[in-house]
């Protein structure tokens, strides 16, 4: 799967008022999310935080678990943490992977509300094995991602839903379930 980035973003979300805010970064979720990540073969997980203070907090981990104390501690955090690179912006993500890939990527996003116009995660998954485009799966905190967000995406994915009527994942546990649906 060398094709597939994910991003996980932290501006343009919803709050439970449906207001438009910036999330904090969450570093288990930076962890979680590398190690699901890098265990589902994706080639680079970008956190995109319009902060610079928690864009270098995000970079202090990295470096913590790649060349402090954690990456003899804990060699397999160290391998997850190497895929993950810290821009500011979903567009910052979209240029690097244009760059490296010489094409734009695809742009995948779900939420878990359901909807119209929402594609299979068997047809994605099949797009994905089948096509060698990039494709950038777009993570969002909070609430969900803001309409402007969801409209900039090429293909939305149906949402996970489970076996209860509750449905409000944490994004690391959905991360670690798209990724299992979209790869396996």
């Amino acid at each position: 799967m060398g094709n597939l980035y994910v991003v996980l973003l932290h501006e343009g979300m919803l709050n439970k008022k449906s207001e438009i805010v910036t999330t904090s970064l969450t570093l288990i979720d930076v962890h979680d999310i590398a190690r699901s990540s890098r265990t589902y073969g994706v080639k680079t997980l970008f956190i995109a935080h319009p902060s610079e203070a928690l864009r270098n907090l995000g970079r202090t981990l990295k470096k913590h678990w790649e060349d402090g104390y954690g990456a003899t501690y804990n060699p397999d955090r160290k391998e997850a943490l190497s895929i993950v690179e810290i821009v500011g912006s979903l567009d910052d993500a979209i240029n690097k992977i244009t760059q490296t890939e010489s094409e734009r990527p695809i742009i995948l996003a779900t939420d878990g509300r359901a909807g119209e116009g929402r594609i299979a995660f068997s047809q994605v998954r099949d797009l994905i094995k089948s096509d060698k485009k990039p494709y950038l799966l777009v993570l969002g905190t909070g609430w969900g991602m803001c309409p402007e967000l969801i409209n900039r995406c090429d293909l939305f994915i149906e949402p996970i839903i489970g076996p209860s009527d509750y449905n409000h994942l944490s994004v690391r546990s959905a991360a670690a379930v798209l990724l299992d649906r979209l790869v396996c």
